[in-house]
């Protein structure tokens, strides 16, 4: 009998050194730590098989979601998944994205994998200029919103443009008649290029 009351104790201590977090991030991909600080910009962990060895960190920006031992959740992502940060580029784009040199002229989004082409159409949604096809999986840079003093604002990607079989740094440049709208494009922009980056 005091076997047992003495082994109780030292089962309870084992599977408490045991609890696990669960760190799950934008690209899709998640493991399991011990989480010793969220921070403002980063979280430090230690390997879950390895708790007397070396913190590491990880920047926020990368992360989806913790998920605590106890069951609690910190949402740091905005998106799910790709298809539905995608669906909200190309939405926003269509909803106030405007042609660079025609005023008279909206844009419309179409992804082709992880590629973006944004194309002028007229008013009633039919093409007028079929645009460039940009990678946005390797973005090399987010130049910060440039707001107009008419309201608009323009986001600056400088990435990849893609010709058949090569491709050629350049600058993606998006018009959008809304800086509010532009902020939160820039910030969807670089979630997926994180989630899109599937060796983080």
């Amino acid at each position: 009998m005091k076997t047992k009351i003495y082994t109780l104790p030292l089962l309870l201590l084992g599977i408490s050194c045991y609890s696990q977090d669960k760190i799950s991030r934008k690209n899709g991909t998640s493991f399991d730590a011990k989480i010793i600080e969220v921070g403002a910009s980063y979280i430090t962990y230690k390997e879950l098989d390895y708790l007397d060895g070396p913190s590491h960190s990880l920047n926020k920006s990368e992360i989806y979601k913790i998920t605590y031992a106890n069951g609690k959740e910190d949402l740091l992502g905005k998106y799910h998944n790709i298809e539905e940060v995608k669906t909200f580029i190309a939405d926003k784009i269509k909803e106030f994205g405007a042609d660079r040199d025609n005023g008279s002229l909206r844009l419309a989004a179409e992804f082709e994998g992880n590629n973006i082409r944004i194309n002028s159409v007229d008013k009633n949604g039919k093409l007028y200029y079929e645009g460039d096809l940009w990678n946005l999986s390797n973005v090399v840079d987010f130049h910060k919103v440039s707001k107009r003093k008419n309201g608009d604002a323009f986001l600056n990607i400088v990435t990849y443009k893609v010709k058949r079989s090569s491709e050629k740094l350049d600058k993606l440049v998006i018009r959008i008649i809304n800086y509010g709208v532009a902020e939160e494009l820039s910030e969807a922009f670089k979630d997926l290029n994180i989630m899109l980056k599937k060796d983080l």
